[in-house]
Parts: structure tokens; C-alpha cells; sequence
């Protein structure tokens, strides 16, 4: 792999990302969603509130980054000119990666940053270190959840054939899994189980908990405030009593002990379709 290839595809591609309108517009919108939530704070904490948002909402922005990675290349011939330079497609992909996971980063802390302001100005306090690096450590959970949405972007613009197409599948699997995620593990719940949500029973509520585990939601909803479900569509909803790693009442040792397959799951879901990237652009007739 040459590393130069890579690094002047990932600045090009961080560079035409930050400056398209369409990406400049949904930041503003999801900023101002959490500023407009932050403000209610006065009368209680409302963070989770802030959080369903940012998972509900914020998949989009990742999206928006991956889904014309390539097929905008394809289709306007660039890809062709490229591939004529010394310039393998390995390290098309990896620049292609690393220019949208470094947009969405500055995203991500750019948010939260407004997060920690905004709690500065309402309560006038200034954050103590362990809740700083509590909420870094939220930061990089919704980076490796949105870089997600962004690596499966990624891998529909190599997949499809249209940018339309493109966006199209990937806006259909974010409202499946922020929308109708709740009402869909209920079903197949009560088709595995033969029961319904009202007859709760264990092995209903087992049935159920097993099935949440495919969602990437459920992960970052465990990890970030204890819920099994964040959708705004919720289903089986089960608020467990460690709230996360922004539970001040655990240590972050014993809150890394609990947590630790959600994390490893959310680091090992974009790098699955990354390679999912790799082996289709690989055998992609262009």
C-alpha cells in the first residue's frame, strides 16, 4: 500500500466532504437540534434525550459522507483516470475511508464540544476531568457508530450503480434501524416465540433481547445510557441500572468490564464493511 496515495486521496476527499452544501446543511440542522434539546436542560437533565438524537439522527451524516465515495467517481470517469496513474484500488478505498472518518471526527467533537459549552453557559461550572473524559469516551462510541453508517455508505457506492440508488438503500436501512427497529424485533420475537409483548413473558423478553443484538443501535444505546433501544419507534424497551459510561456512579474499569463486547462490536462493524469495500471494488468491472 503507498502511503502518499493514500494520504493525497484522504485530503482530497476530507477537503470536497467539508465543503459540499449538502453536508454543510444537515451539520447545521443537527447542531441545531442539540443546541435547541441542551436549552430544556434547565429543568432537568435531559441527556439521553441529546443522545436519541445523535443516534436516531446523526447516521445520516455518515451516510451523506460514504454513499457517492465512489460511484460519483465512476460516473463522472475520474475513476478511470486514476487507475491509469500508479495507483492501486486499495489505496483508493483506504484514502476514500480515512478522508470520511476524518470529517466525521471533527463532526463528532465539534458536537460535543457545543455540548460542553452549553452546559458551561447554562449551569455556569466548569466540568470536572472525569466527566470531560466521559464524555471524550461518548465521543468516540458515536464516531465508531456513525463511522459505521459511513463504511456501509461506502460500500453501497461501490455496490450500486447510481448515486440515487446509492443513497436510496442506504436511507432504507437507517429508518429500519432507527425507526422501525422496535416494532420489527417484536415480530419476529412473537413469530420465535409464539407470544406476544403483552402476554411479557421470559422467554418473550429473552427472545426479544437476542434479536436486538444485530442491531448497531442497541449497542450504542447500551454503551451510552443503559436502554436497549433508542429508536424513536421503540419496541421492548429494558433501562438497565448501570446507565452507561455516562453513569458517574461506576468507575469507567468496571463500566469498560460490563460494556466490553458492545465496544468491540462497534469497532469491528466498519471495519467488516470496509473489507465488505474492498473485496466488491476489488471484482468491480470498471
Amino acid at each position: 500500500m503507498d502511503k502518499d496515495s493514500v494520504l493525497t486521496i484522504a485530503q482530497k476527499e476530507f477537503s470536497d466532504k467539508l465543503y459540499e452544501p449538502s453536508f454543510i446543511i444537515l451539520l447545521a440542522i443537527f447542531t441545531g437540534t442539540i443546541l435547541a434539546y441542551l436549552q430544556n436542560r434547565a429543568g432537568g437533565d435531559n441527556f439521553g434525550d441529546v443522545v436519541q438524537v445523535i443516534a436516531v439522527f446523526f447516521p445520516l451524516i455518515g451516510i451523506a459522507l460514504g454513499y457517492d465515495g465512489i460511484i460519483k467517481e465512476k460516473n463522472s470517469k475520474s475513476l478511470n483516470v486514476l487507475l491509469t496513474e500508479p495507483v492501486f484500488r486499495d489505496n483508493i478505498i483506504t484514502g476514500k475511508f480515512l478522508g470520511i472518518s476524518i470529517t466525521l471526527a471533527l463532526v463528532v467533537f465539534f458536537s460535543l464540544t457545543i455540548i460542553a459549552a452549553s452546559d458551561f453557559v447554562i449551569s455556569g461550572k466548569i466540568a470536572e476531568f472525569d466527566s470531560l473524559l466521559r464524555l471524550f469516551i461518548f465521543g468516540i462510541f458515536t464516531f465508531l457508530y456513525l463511522l459505521l453508517f459511513a463504511a456501509f455508505g461506502l460500500f453501497t457506492s461501490v455496490w450500486c450503480k447510481t448515486e440515487i440508488e446509492s443513497l436510496t438503500f442506504g436511507v432504507f436501512v437507517w429508518i429500519n434501524m432507527c425507526f422501525a427497529l422496535g416494532p420489527t424485533i417484536i415480530t419476529l420475537a412473537s413469530f420465535v416465540s409464539g407470544q406476544t409483548l403483552f402476554d411479557m413473558t421470559k422467554e418473550f423478553a429473552s427472545t426479544a433481547s437476542s434479536f436486538y443484538n444485530i442491531s448497531p443501535l442497541h449497542h450504542f444505546a447500551e454503551v451510552t445510557v443503559g436502554a436497549q433501544d433508542l429508536s424513536f419507534y421503540g419496541g421492548f424497551n429494558v433501562q438497565s441500572d448501570v446507565h452507561g459510561f455516562l453513569d458517574t456512579q461506576y468507575t469507567l474499569p468496571y463500566l469498560l468490564g460490563y460494556y466490553w463486547q458492545n465496544a468491540i462490536i462497534l469497532l469491528i462493524l466498519p471495519i467488516l464493511f470496509l473489507a465488505a469495500s474492498y473485496i466488491s471494488f476489488l471484482r468491480d468491472d470498471i
